[in-house]
């Protein structure tokens, strides 16, 4: 017994056995080998369908008015020859018209007793002058007036070309004040694109650079167009650089919000799927397998698509890259690959 109460406080004080590495924690992942691919990079950008510059016909009136009649809707198909509107002149500016056409005559008259007094040494020839200068400045006014429609009591507008509404102003009863934008009708079949873009994308853009044009309603085949222009300063509301496309045919419409993409260049890069790549604090990076180990390498991502990344970084391209079970691992950590 006196052996047995030695022996023990002895065993006690041996020092620990290391467990195996076979039993250290490890990391069930997959992975698949670095590729090299060639990638276009693409740009994504967004705005809205407009008319083209110079398709587009601005209704207004050079006097003020009441709208009588309204025969179209925003958005409204016409063709040409179809009434618009009707405009019935403001009792003002008939007022001025009438005392414009009442002052004509006056002037008229008052220059025919001057002439008759002047033929009879009555009158001098500096009232002549007067005479003749007020009679002109009252016909001046009067053709004012007429040139403004002033002297009409209803005026009806009708459409110039075949075209869209695609805009409106005004509604039925409304009074307008002269040169008061009421409408806005574009040509059909001719729109643009108005897309903004980062200030930074813009070094990497050139006229005639093929542009897909996409409703965001949809996945529809996109409509093919060229960069027409690129603007020179900042929209004042979405502080994005706007440039222009050309649209032919393909179903869209004046408003409609679009999703442009624009292919800028296509070189060779490491591509890995989208699960590989994760994010911290840090940045962007992914895990390459080194033995039985998982290497933590930063990344930068370079290009974008539906289910892959074009990546740079010092990565090793004889080395598996993890794509499955990474959010598990830490740098250096064991991992065991899952069967195929």
């Amino acid at each position: 017994m006196k052996i047995l109460f030695i022996l023990f406080p002895l065993i006690l004080m041996l020092p620990a056995v290391a467990a195996p590495e076979n039993a250290a924690r490890s990391v069930l992942i997959k992975s698949e080998p670095l590729l090299k691919k060639t990638m276009g990079r693409n740009l994504t950008v967004y705005g809205s369908v407009m008319p083209s510059t110079g398709a587009t016909e601005n209704i207004s009136f050079p006097r003020a008015g009441q709208i009588a009649r309204l025969y179209v809707s925003a958005g409204q198909i016409v063709k040409r020859g179809q009434a618009l509107l009707e405009l019935s002149t403001d009792p003002n500016a008939a007022a001025l018209y009438h005392q414009a056409e009442t002052t004509a005559v006056f002037a008229r008259g008052e220059l025919k007793r001057i002439e008759d007094l002047t033929s009879h040494q009555l009158a001098t020839q500096s009232q002549l002058a007067a005479a003749r200068k007020t009679l002109q400045d009252a016909e001046a006014n009067l053709a004012a007036q007429k040139n403004i429609g002033a002297g009409v009591a209803a005026q009806k507008v009708t459409a110039s070309f075949d075209g869209v509404v695609s805009q409106l102003t005004a509604q039925q009863g409304d009074r307008v004040a002269a040169g008061a934008f009421v409408m806005q009708l574009s040509r059909a079949g001719q729109l643009r694109a108005t897309l903004g873009i980062e200030p930074e994308d813009i070094a990497h853009l050139r006229l005639g650079m093929q542009v897909e044009v996409y409703s965001v309603f949809g996945d529809q085949t996109p409509v093919l167009s060229r960069l027409l222009q690129i603007h020179g300063a900042l929209n004042p509301l979405t502080h994005l650089v706007d440039i222009e496309v050309e649209l032919q045919a393909g179903g869209l419409l004046t408003g409609m919000p679009v999703r442009g993409v624009i292919a800028l260049d296509k070189h060779e890069s490491w591509v890995v799927p989208r699960s590989a790549v994760l994010r911290d604090e840090q940045g962007s990076f992914l895990f390459q397998i080194k033995g039985r180990h998982a290497v933590r390498v930063p990344v930068t991502i370079d290009v974008e698509s539906a289910d892959s990344l074009a990546v740079s970084g010092a990565l090793d391209g004889s080395l598996n890259v993890v794509v499955s079970g990474n959010y598990e691992l830490q740098d250096g950590m064991m991992v065991r690959e899952s069967n195929p």
